[in-house]
């Protein structure tokens, strides 16, 4: 699943652009406290009604103002890292990661999330794999925006160095088969559909050029 789908992204926003990025981007931001299954629609209705959408209610309108606003720094910074540092390691991560916190409403856990859609080998612990793992939250809180720069970047890399020891696969995969056909997702009802969706809303208005 994480092979096929996450190559599939990546070739898909280096190929279309800023502009799929920015839908790359838009994805990750509605997914907070909504359920996956919904997702699809949501980017449908941003396509149509824009910036009034009410999907893009607290501070997700401000998150895809600021995409759209700064695509070409955030795409052209995000490969500059790749090709300097690679996709792989601590350093790179983190660099990237913090990189995409400048998002509004994109804390440490989704600006992995769309770190990790694009290739890097990073992940989204999120509250399903907090629940599942019985992992600590407080590993997972984004940093205070009163920390000191090199206790943020610390904090930062720890995360990744969290992610590294299974790997972005591991997470990808395992969640998906975590999440698939609960409550909030019974059309997704298999681990592999529950991954294809995501390209499926990622790519969403790009059919005719994709």
């Amino acid at each position: 699943m994480y092979n096929r789908d996450v190559n599939e992204i990546q070739g898909f926003v280096k190929w279309c652009g800023t502009d799929a990025f920015v839908n790359t981007g838009l994805f990750v931001l509605l997914t907070i406290q909504a359920g996956l299954s919904t997702v699809k629609g949501s980017m449908a209705k941003v396509n149509y009604e824009g910036d009034d959408a009410n999907c893009l209610w607290g501070k997700k309108g401000d998150g895809y103002t600021y995409l759209k606003d700064n695509a070409d720094y955030l795409y052209g910074k995000m490969y500059d890292i790749a090709d300097k540092k690679g996709y792989n390691s601590v350093e790179a991560c983190a660099d990237v990661v913090q990189l995409f916190m400048q998002v509004p409403n994109l804390g440490m856990v989704k600006a992995s999330f769309l770190a990790q859609c694009l290739g890097f080998n990073v992940a989204c612990i999120d509250s399903h794999n907090i629940k599942r793992l019985g992992l600590n939250p407080n590993v997972v809180k984004t940093p205070p925006a009163t920390m000191k720069p090199a206790t943020v970047r610390k904090k930062v890399e720890d995360y990744v160095v969290l992610t590294q020891k299974k790997g972005s696969q591991y997470w990808w995969d395992t969640w998906c088969e975590y999440v698939a056909g609960n409550r909030a997702n019974r059309a997704l009802d298999t681990g592999d559909v529950v991954s294809r969706f995501h390209v499926e809303c990622i790519t969403h208005g790009f059919e005719g050029g994709w």
